[in-house]
């Protein structure tokens, strides 16, 4: 089974609620769809198909909780139509900073739309460099970013990226102020700065400390060579970006809100930032910004945060592939209406404004350089 995919600029709400029974025929097919939800559909006593027929209804669903993410296998997730084309998917672990690693699962055609067609239409909004080499500085092995970053730069233009690999989830396990932790991002920023030495750099890509480190121990010279500046891997404040921008003055800056599970978003201008905007763009992924103390097992649906207000960051993944609902974030965010600007490249939702951990979780995060 393969949908009709609606990917116009902007699609009208009827059109996406089309595109969305599809989904749900094909993730709730009897005898191709996923066990994941029909093991859900058992227990929600219904025709999930006869009942989900506006994005409004997804409600009904109920929340996914996080841990099934770990109690069921990827392939649990992925309708059975597509269990003979597994070299069709790519697989990606989250890092464990709010638990332990979780594992999804995007087609390939998926993962473009999720991780890489976002970056490139605004990379070419903004005037993001192309053709020039990059420096990824993060991890690789089973987390998603690694496996993007490669695309990034071959589909700007660039050659197979260098890379400095750090293991992420060892580096959570280091106190901060400790002597390892600072003894690792040395490490890390030594083979960085030796990749800088040899190479004409004119991209890096790595996350907000690990930048700082490595800008702290840069010649001006190396800094103002620098042509693009593209930051993920962890939230980042505006002010955090405004003073990068005056550590590497020449450079397009670019920072992407996101995780393994359901993609990135990004900003759409490269300005001095007032506050931090992403907007989804497409049909794929939707954000709800909710009341902030509502959890994931009571007061369902939870209440929505009005426009301007901050609240909790809930979103669903509307893909063929893996279909999550209802996914509660350890994030806050404000909820925006997206600009005139924002509705003309193709988002047709609220974005969020700022987003960083909340505060009652904050304390019990593993934070780290990732």
């Amino acid at each position: 089974m393969k949908l009709a995919h609606v990917r116009r600029r902007g699609a009208a709400s009827g059109d996406r609620d089309a595109r969305l029974r599809d989904l749900v025929a094909l993730h709730f097919h009897p005898q191709f769809g996923s066990d994941y939800w029909l093991e859900r559909q058992a227990r929600l006593g219904c025709d999930v198909r006869d009942r989900i027929r506006t994005e409004d209804d997804l409600w009904l669903l109920g929340p996914t909780p996080l841990d099934d993410l770990r109690r069921f296998p990827v392939r649990a997730f992925v309708p059975r139509s597509f269990h003979r084309r597994l070299d069709l998917f790519v697989i990606g672990e989250t890092a464990g900073t709010s638990g332990e690693p979780r594992a999804t699962v995007y087609r390939e055609d998926e993962f473009q739309e999720a991780f890489i067609t976002p970056f490139l239409r605004v990379a070419k909004l903004i005037g993001f460099p192309t053709g020039l080499p990059w420096l990824w500085i993060g991890p690789s092995g089973p987390h998603i970013i690694g496996k993007a970053v490669r695309e990034l730069a071959r589909r700007t233009g660039s050659m197979d990226p260098f890379s400095v690999d750090f293991d992420p989830r060892w580096a959570k396990r280091l106190a901060v102020g400790s002597l390892g932790r600072q003894r690792y991002l040395e490490h890390v920023t030594d083979q960085a700065l030796d990749v800088l030495s040899r190479e004409e750099i004119g991209i890096l890509f790595t996350t907000p400390p690990t930048l700082e480190s490595l800008a702290s121990r840069m010649t001006d010279r190396q800094r103002e060579s620098i042509r693009g500046v593209h930051y993920g891997g962890m939230t980042i404040a505006a002010s955090t970006v405004n003073r990068f921008r005056e550590a590497f003055p020449n450079a397009v800056h670019l920072s992407g809100y996101g995780n393994t599970l359901f993609g990135v978003v990004l900003e759409l201008t490269d300005t001095q930032r007032l506050a931090m905007d992403y907007y989804p763009l497409g049909e794929r992924l939707r954000f709800h910004i909710v009341d902030a103390g509502v959890g994931d097992s009571n007061n369902w649906p939870p209440p929505p945060a009005a426009r301007g207000q901050r609240g909790r960051v809930v979103f669903d993944r509307l893909d063929e592939s893996t279909l999550l609902v209802g996914v509660f974030e350890r994030d806050e965010a404000e909820r925006v209406a997206p600009t005139s600007d924002a509705l003309e490249f193709g988002a047709v939702a609220d974005g969020l404004r700022d987003p960083a951990p909340l505060a009652s979780v904050a304390a019990t995060l593993r934070p780290g350089l990732y």
